[in-house]
């Protein structure tokens, strides 16, 4: 995790120097990134780096998180967290997501990668940096279901995070891997596709855990 130091930067040099680093460990992988070429194109000394974190290893975890959560960011600011569930999640917005997508081709690349295991060396550290971030978000969403009646009171909020997970994430998977076939460019036909895809999850999802 970062330290103070980090923390206490702006919020466009704290981007400046995680896109740098997720760069440069997507081209190079991560036993062969350098602190010094991320520094480099952050625009920082090196020895900075070594002030926002304790070494290489607390970097690349924490790009895995900061990549993440910047797509929630996104995701939140087309619909507003408080104003979905876990089926508006999927289906609010889908348009405007794909236009991010184009947008970030580095960060889902690196995304991809590290959620179909081409960092083997640091797997169980990026599936629990990951669960933590993930259960967190999809929890709130499970929690505005039940608030609004479109998802069943009578189970367990664990139980039913573990149905939906399980539902949505070879789907999830399935669709990523298909933007990435198009080099982020869908057709509309494709587009299509993975909207009928989005919508067929849901129905699932509804049968399992809608009222």
């Amino acid at each position: 995790m970062p330290k103070r130091t980090f923390n206490r930067l702006d919020d466009e040099k704290k981007e400046r120097v995680m896109r740098a680093a997720i760069e440069e460990f997507q081209i190079c992988g991560f036993e062969n990134a350098k602190i010094e070429v991320i520094a480099q194109n952050a625009g920082v000394a090196k020895g900075s780096i070594y002030q926002y974190f304790d070494n290489k290893k607390d970097l690349f975890l924490y790009s895995v998180t900061w990549a993440l959560e910047y797509f929630i960011k996104i995701i939140d600011s087309q619909t507003p967290l408080k104003d979905m569930d876990v089926y508006e999640y999927f289906l609010s917005g889908s348009r405007q997501r794909f236009e991010m997508i184009r947008k970030e081709p580095l960060l889902v690349s690196f995304a991809i990668d590290f959620t179909t295991g081409r960092f083997r060396s640091l797997a169980e550290e990026i599936n629990r940096e990951l669960k933590q971030v993930a259960d967190e978000y999809e929890l709130k969403l499970i929690t505005n279901g039940k608030k609004r009646g479109t998802v069943r009171s009578d189970l367990d909020d664990k139980a039913l995070l573990l149905f939906f997970q399980g539902v949505t994430e070879k789907f999830s998977m399935g669709i990523i891997q298909k933007i990435g076939k198009s080099k982020y460019e869908p057709t509309e036909e494709q587009f299509q596709e993975i909207e009928n895809l989005l919508k067929d999850m849901v129905s699932l999802l509804k049968q399992g855990m809608g009222r």
